[in-house]
């Protein structure tokens, strides 16, 4: 990023100098204010994250160590949409601008993380991601990356999916799963104007044998996260690889891709997801059974992820206790904790680069009126 750009990105935050939005800044005041920034947050999985984020503050009492705990949901705009990183770009504005933030959850894909993820580390504000799995945000991928998108030199980005590497795995081992074929032959559709080519250089790298004729394809797997046009390609696959499984990834999961799908592709199709299969253990039964009693519907799966989003952000601004106030102080707390958590998506840790570790995934075929059937993934 430019100094031009940095010295706005300061201008935005309120917070002084370019030196004290680099180093996070100071929240004016007791309170203190956790964004959350989804595509359509009133909608599917969406919706879910949000009642589960402002679930988990309730039960928090609405407090973190002294300070009182605003949230905000905001949306990024449609899933996929041409205009997303502009538009996710104005939707921060006000954010950024905010006194009291200290958080953002979000977003979930990719490419509206292009725009957050350098904002948000020059504003020095700890942003938390349920998706956005381009490892380049954090590693050396491409071209003057991680540095590209963390122009503050600090780390700010946590992941609470794996990134493409881990997915990558997910969706060859999904495809090995569904198709009964220890080598399948994997055909990769890229979506126009996205980064398919790190997602394809990860199926490589986890063993997959890429083809490019359909006909010759035991599996075939979008790369992109644009739900109505993965929709579309899945229909034409199911014309022209008629013994193919079509294996869609996270993003796509999450933005409710499976209403969208028409009735070949829906019984051909097998959604990767990084949330965990409901129910799968107490902890989960638990929490669902919670979450139907205090928001009034049964959760998806989703609901676990924006739960434990909220939680960790509440503990980290407990642990930084006085110190709270000052958003650096509340991204060392963060990162401070090197044990490992036991929480609704399982134990985990973070990573010395913001990545969460084990960082599983889950697939399934999606049914009509009944139950998912989840499969079971080996290596």
């Amino acid at each position: 990023m430019t100094a031009a750009a940095l010295a706005a990105a300061a201008a935005l935050a309120g917070c002084g100098t370019q030196q004290d939005v680099s180093r996070g800044g100071r929240v004016i005041g007791d309170t203190l204010t956790v964004y959350s920034l989804l595509p359509q947050p009133g909608q599917g999985n969406a919706r879910d994250i949000v009642d589960a984020e402002k679930l988990a503050l309730l039960d928090a009492g609405g407090t973190a160590g002294p300070y009182a705990v605003n949230f905000i949901s905001i949306s990024e705009g449609r899933p996929g949409a041409d205009t997303i990183v502009g538009g996710v770009a104005v939707a921060l504005r006000d954010a950024i601008a905010d006194p009291q933030i200290t958080a953002v959850i979000g977003p979930a894909g990719s490419g509206a993380a292009t725009a957050t993820v350098p904002l948000l580390n020059a504003a020095g504000i700890l942003e938390l991601t349920p998706g956005a799995g381009y490892a380049g945000f954090t590693e050396a991928v491409g071209p003057g990356e991680p540095e590209r998108w963390q122009p503050s030199g600090r780390r700010t980005l946590a992941r609470l999916a794996g990134d493409d590497g881990a997915q990558a795995a997910a969706l060859l081992a999904a495809a090995r799963a569904a198709t009964g074929e220890r080598d399948p032959r994997v055909l990769v559709e890229q979506e126009p104007g996205a980064r398919p080519d790190a997602l394809v250089a990860a199926l490589r790298a986890a063993g997959a044998d890429l083809v490019e004729d359909p006909a010759r394809a035991d599996a075939a797997v979008y790369a992109g996260e644009d739900p109505e046009n993965a929709a579309a390609v899945a229909e034409g696959l199911a014309r022209e690889a008629p013994d193919a499984t079509i294996v869609l990834p996270d993003a796509l999961t999450r933005a409710g891709v499976a209403g969208r799908l028409g009735a070949t592709a829906r019984r051909r199709a097998v959604l990767v997801s990084s949330a965990p299969e409901p129910g799968s253990t107490p902890p989960l039964r638990r929490f669902e059974e919670h979450f139907r009693a205090r928001i009034g519907r049964a959760p998806g799966p989703y609901a676990a992820v924006g739960y434990e989003a909220m939680r960790s952000v509440l503990a980290a601004i407990a642990r930084a206790g006085d110190r709270a106030g000052s958003r650096q102080a509340v991204i060392d707390a963060y990162f401070a904790a090197e044990a490992r958590r036991d929480t609704l998506l399982g134990a985990y840790r973070v990573t010395v680069d913001g990545g969460r570790e084990p960082a599983p995934f889950t697939a399934f075929r999606p049914s009509e009126g009944g139950p998912p059937e989840y499969l079971e993934l080996n290596p």
